[in-house]
C-alpha cells in the first residue's frame, strides 16, 4: 500500500460511520461467510484467531489492525479466547472533485483493499476504539458525534503509524508505547494498572522494563509530562491555578500545588508570578499586534500540520519578546551579582569575626555551571582548578563540573552499587534501587531520598556531590542548585571495568577500583573453571523471561544472567539464534520458535516454578526442562546490573551450573 496516497485521499473524503460493533469469541467460536456491508476495520484486543478476507487467511494476535472493503467475505476461527471490535463505514469523494484525485482512487483505493498490520503503538488506538464503541452506544446524537470524532482520530493515528513503521523498521519497545500514550492522554486518570491492561502487559512487568529503560517509573515520567505542561500553562495563557491543574489531570487542587511544588520548588502562583513577563514588554506586543497583517509588500507563508498558515519572516513576535525579556533579566541578574559581590567585600572589611579569612577558605568549591558542548564521560584531569586541590574539574553529560577531589557525602540517586563496590556508604538514594537484594545488608545509615526522588529530602541531607544518569536538563539543574551533579546515562558505560574504572576516577579511589576489578577477574576465573570442569564446551545456553503472553530472549550484553553466561563463562547460544538478537538487549520471541532457540541449559525470568513449565505442552517440550537444565528466578533478584549485582549473580549461576549432570 502506498501510504501517502491513502493520506491524500483520506484528507479528502467524507466519512460516514455506520456501526460499531464489540466481537466476543471463545476457543472454536466461528464467524462464518459474513459478508461486509460497507468499508471496516477490525482492531484486535486480546487472544487470537484464524481470519479469512477474500480466501486469503490471517492468524492475527493482539494489537492487529485488519482492513477489508464492502462486499468482501469475512471468517473468523478463536483460537482462543478472542476479542476486538468491528468499525463499519463509508468513505467517497465530495463532488465536485480533481480528475487526479479519481484516477488516484481508482488505482489505490484506501477504502476497498483489504490488508493485516500489527500496529507499532497500540495503546493509542485501542483507546480511541474504546471510547469509539462507548459514544456509540449512547442514545443520543452527541455520543454518535462523538465516536465520529473518534473514528477520524483514530484513521490519523493508524495512518501516522504505518508511515512510521515504513519509514523506520525497527519495533518500537514498551517504553515508546508507553511515553506516547501518556503524552496523548495526560489529562486523564491514569495508572500503570490502566496502562499495562491497554497493552497487555503485567503492572509489575511494564513497570520495571520502563524503568530499566528510561531509569525512572511510569509514574515518574507521568508526572513530570504534567509539571512541564503546566509550567507552559502558567506561562502562556491567564488560566486560573484551579483550571490549570484540571487541564493537567488533577482534580485535587491542593495535591497538584503539592506536587508542583516538589517538582519545581515553588508554588505554582509563585512561579507564575516569578516568570511572568514585564508589562512593558507585554504592552510592545500588544502595539505590535495592531499593526494591519497586509501592511508590507508580498508575504512568504508557511503551512503547519493545523492547516494554518504563519507568516515567514526572519523572526516571529513571541521570538522577538523572549530575547528581549531574557536580555532583561540577564542584565538584572549582572546588576545584582555585582551589588551581591560588593556587599560580600565590604562586609569582609567591617566584620570582626574573621569573615575575610573565611571567604579565602581553601576548602571552599566554587560551582561552575555546567555547559552544554562538552558530553565526555571522563574526567578533565584539571584537580585544583578551583579551591586550591580540593575540587577537580570532570566532564558531565551537560558539560564541566567541578566536585570534591574526596567528596563526603554523596547522594546516590543512581548507581548505588558502583558506590557501594568501592566501599562508599552515600548518605541517600532513591528507593528503587535501594531495595536491591545483592547490596541491601550494605546501606546502613543511608537515607531514603524517595522515589520519584525528593528535592528536599536531597537538600535536607547536605551532600556535597549528586550522581544521576538523568538525561533531562531541567533535572539535573535541580539538582545542580543543591550541590554538583554529575550525569551519567545509561547505556554509557558498557561493561563493569568502565564502570568501576569510572566511579574510581570519579571519588579519587583509583586503587579501591583497581583492587576490586582484580578480586572480581580472580571470582570470574574460578567460577569459570568451575563451570567449564562440570558442563560441556559445546553445550548451548538462552536467556529467556516469561511474561505470560510474551517471551523475551536476552541477547549478550544485557542482564538476567546474559552477562555471566555469555560473557564471563563464554558460553554460545544454539545456532537457531540469530547474531541480531544477540547484539540487542533483547528481543520479544513468538512461542513457535521456542524449540529452535532453546539451549541445552536454559536461565529463566519468571514467577512460575520448574514443575508448572513441565506440564505446559510447549515448554514441558522442550529437552532442558525435561533434563532440568533450567534455572528459574524471580525478576528482583535477575534485574539489578550494578557491579555487585552482576558478581552475584555470575556465582550464583556457576554454583547452579555445578551441580547439574552432564549432558
Amino acid at each position: 500500500m502506498n501510504v501517502d496516497d491513502h493520506i491524500e485521499l483520506w484528507n479528502q473524503a467524507v466519512i460516514h460511520l455506520i456501526d460499531v460493533r464489540h466481537i466476543m469469541m471463545e476457543l472454536n467460536d466461528d464467524l462464518t461467510d459474513y459478508r461486509l456491508p460497507s468499508s471496516a476495520f477490525i482492531c484486535t484486543i486480546r487472544g487470537e484467531a484464524q481470519v479469512w478476507l477474500e480466501g486469503q487467511v490471517h492468524l492475527v494476535h493482539h494489537f492487529h489492525v485488519l482492513h477489508a472493503g464492502k462486499g468482501i467475505f469475512l471468517n473468523i476461527v478463536a483460537g482462543d479466547l478472542f476479542e476486538g471490535y468491528l468499525i463499519l463505514y463509508k468513505a467517497a469523494l465530495p463532488h465536485p472533485h480533481r480528475l487526479e484525485q479519481q484516477l488516484l482512487l481508482t488505482k489505490n483505493n484506501p477504502f476497498q483493499q483489504c490488508y493485516v498490520c500489527k500496529a507499532p503503538y497500540p495503546g493509542n488506538l485501542l483507546e480511541k476504539v474504546r471510547r469509539m464503541y462507548e459514544n456509540w452506544q449512547q442514545p443520543e446524537s452527541l455520543g454518535k458525534l462523538h465516536a465520529k470524532s473518534l473514528f477520524y482520530q483514530f484513521i490519523y493515528d493508524w495512518l501516522w503509524q504505518i508511515k512510521y513503521q515504513s519509514a523506520d523498521t525497527h519495533t518500537p519497545d514498551l517504553s515508546e508505547q508507553v511515553i506516547r500514550y501518556m503524552m496523548e492522554h495526560y489529562q486523564d486518570t491514569m495508572t500503570v494498572e490502566n496502562i499495562a491492561d491497554l497493552l497487555n502487559y503485567s503492572p509489575q512487568y511494564l513497570s520495571r522494563k520502563f524503568k530499566d529503560q528510561m531509569g525512572k517509573s511510569p509514574i515518574q515520567f507521568l508526572i513530570q509530562i504534567r509539571m512541564e505542561k503546566a509550567q507552559e500553562l502558567l506561562l502562556t495563557t491567564d488560566a486560573s491555578l484551579q483550571e490549570v491543574a484540571l487541564s493537567v489531570g488533577y482534580t485535587d487542587f491542593f495535591y497538584f500545588n503539592r506536587m508542583f511544588k516538589k517538582y519545581t520548588g515553588v508554588a505554582p502562583g509563585k512561579y507564575k508570578d516569578r516568570n511572568r513577563i514585564p508589562e512593558n514588554v507585554q504592552l510592545r506586543a500588544k502595539k505590535t499586534l495592531q499593526i494591519p497583517i497586509v501592511k508590507y509588500g508580498v508575504r512568504r507563508y508557511i503551512a503547519n500540520d493545523d492547516n494554518r498558515y504563519q507568516y515567514k519572516t526572519e523572526g516571529d513576535l513571541t521570538m522577538y519578546i523572549n530575547r528581549r525579556s531574557r536580555a532583561s533579566m540577564a542584565v538584572t541578574f549582572l546588576l545584582c551579582l555585582t551589588l551581591l559581590l560588593s556587599a560580600c567585600g565590604t562586609s569582609g572589611n567591617m566584620t570582626n569575626g574573621g569573615s575575610s579569612a573565611e571567604a579565602g577558605n581553601p576548602t571552599q568549591t566554587e560551582v561552575h555551571p555546567a555547559g552544554a558542548g562538552n558530553k565526555s564521560l571522563t574526567s578533565s584531569g584539571h584537580q585544583g582548578s578551583v579551591g586550591d586541590g580540593t575540587t577537580k574539574t570532570v566532564s558531565s553529560l551537560f558539560g564541566d563540573v567541578v566536585v570534591p577531589v574526596k567528596p563526603q557525602r554523596i547522594v546516590a540517586v543512581d548507581y548505588l552499587g558502583s558506590l557501594v563496590a568501592l566501599g562508599v556508604t552515600p548518605v541517600g538514594s532513591s528507593e528503587w534501587i535501594m531495595q536491591n537484594p545483592y547490596i541491601k545488608d550494605k546501606l546502613v545509615g543511608v537515607e531514603n531520598v524517595g522515589d520519584p526522588p525528593s528535592i528536599e529530602k536531597i537538600m535536607e541531607l547536605e551532600p556535597d556531590l549528586i550522581i544521576t544518569l538523568s538525561t533531562k536538563e531541567e533535572q539535573v539543574e535541580k539538582y545542580s542548585k543543591v550541590a554538583p551533579t554529575v550525569s551519567v546515562p545509561f547505556g554509557q558505560l558498557h561493561s563493569i571495568y568502565e564502570e568501576v574504572t569510572y566511579f574510581g576516577e570519579l571519588l579519587g579511589l583509583q586503587d579501591k577500583a583497581s583492587a576490586w576489578l582484580a578480586d572480581y577477574d580472580a571470582r570470574v576465573a574460578a567460577a569459570k573453571a568451575k563451570v567449564d570442569k562440570a558442563v560441556p564446551q559445546e553445550a548451548t545456553f538462552t536467556i529467556l523471561e516469561d511474561q505470560g503472553k510474551e517471551v523475551y530472549i536476552f541477547g549478550g550484553d544485557a542482564g538476567r544472567g546474559s552477562r555471566a553466561i555469555y560473557q564471563s563463562f563464554g558460553r554460545k547460544p544454539p545456532t537457531g539464534v540469530s547474531s541480531k538478537i544477540m547484539k540487542s538487549n533483547y528481543t520479544l520471541l513468538s512461542k513457535e520458535l521456542l524449540a529452535e532457540s532453546a539451549g541445552d541449559y536454559i536461565v529463566l525470568t519468571s514467577s512460575k516454578t520448574l514443575e508448572q513449565y513441565k506440564a505446559d505442552p510447549i515448554w514441558g517440550k522442550l529437552e532442558a526442562f525435561q533434563k532440568g537444565h533450567v534455572y528459574i528466578w524471580n525478576e528482583e533478584r535477575s534485574w539489578f546490573k550494578d557491579p555487585i549485582a552482576l558478581l552475584s549473580q555470575m556465582e550464583e549461576l556457576a554454583d547452579w551450573l555445578t551441580t547439574q549432570t552432564k549432558l
